[in-house]
């Protein structure tokens, strides 16, 4: 599973939660992957607006959100068998 989040972009400082002055980036980190393990989180996209960052991360949390209920559609489709 993946967790995705919102970060300033280095360098810039946001003086409130959504500060339209600075320009924001989208990373994911995967949670099913061991903490000491390289490569668990990576950048998504750079330079967007606090609000399309919002946004983006919305419609990735809709996605999985679907293919979670897939997979545990799929689960219980093989137990019962």
């Amino acid at each position: 599973m993946f967790v995705y989040t919102v970060q300033a972009m280095p360098g810039q400082k946001a003086k409130f939660e959504g500060d339209p002055s600075i320009k924001y980036r989208v990373k994911r980190v995967d949670t099913s992957k061991a903490a000491t393990t390289k490569g668990r989180s990576e950048i998504i996209r750079d330079n967007l607006e606090y609000e399309d960052a919002m946004e983006l991360i919305k419609g990735f949390n809709d996605m999985e959100g679907k293919s979670q209920v897939m997979r545990d559609q799929k689960a219980e489709e093989e137990t019962a068998r």
